[in-house]
């Protein structure tokens, strides 16, 4: 148990310093102390004042002056046995997070063993983006295209037929401009996402003889 209190704590002091983590201590006497979090492990903890009347940047505490403190996003320490310890929500965030760290650790040096999943995921993201906005601006623009050229009921009053008139020019309009532009993101698109599906799939395979290609179908 102490063991993992310590990884925990270890585990804070090295990534919640670069996010800018802010701490409430309160100490013994009862006085609050805040300031942006530096170092901590269970028997120091280093914050940054934000006012300290000593005129230091850094404060170094020790558990013997603290009577509990709070980190920002993560919750309690309390003071057991002359150490830090984070309480039962405290130490679930912290593992929670460290699982977290860890699934992206290994997600970056997969891709880093295989920069084609890099490439190729990219490709299909940006062929399902550009598919995304083609098809439905191509659909939209055909409709508005047929509506225009479906011609002007001349019925009615002649400013009403002016404006149906105007109404029908103006998808006619719209509709030129849709079409062309969603047809051609989706001509894009497509071999986008193809070819960014088969590089994903690529292997790199290296023998004793060289380096060879293999597809995953």
């Amino acid at each position: 148990m102490k063991k993992f209190l310590f990884i925990l704590m270890a585990f804070v002091a090295t990534t919640l310093t670069v996010q800018a983590t802010t701490v409430n201590v309160t100490f013994n006497q009862g006085n609050n102390i805040e300031g942006q979090l530096v170092d901590l492990n269970d028997t120091t903890l280093v914050i940054r004042s934000y006012f300290s009347a000593t005129g230091e940047k850094e404060l170094t505490i020790h558990p013997e002056r603290v009577n509990y403190f709070y980190i920002s996003g993560i919750g309690r320490y309390n003071v057991v046995d002359g150490k830090f310890v984070p309480d039962a929500k405290a130490q679930a965030k912290l593992a929670k997070r460290q699982a977290e760290n860890a699934a992206h650790a290994k997600v970056v040096s997969e891709r880093a063993a295989n920069p084609n999943l890099v490439i190729g995921n990219a490709l299909k993201k940006t062929g399902n983006v550009c598919m995304g906005i083609g098809i439905p601006s191509a659909l939209v623009g055909a409709i508005l295209v047929g509506v225009g050229n479906s011609g002007v009921d001349t019925s009615g009053k002649p400013e009403d037929v002016a404006a149906r008139a105007k109404t029908k020019s103006n998808c006619a309009a719209a509709g030129y401009v849709l079409l062309p532009m969603g047809a051609a993101l989706t001509i894009v698109g497509i071999p986008l996402n193809v070819h960014g599906k088969r590089i994903a799939e690529m292997n790199i395979n290296y023998t004793g003889n060289g380096a060879g290609l293999s597809f995953n179908f």
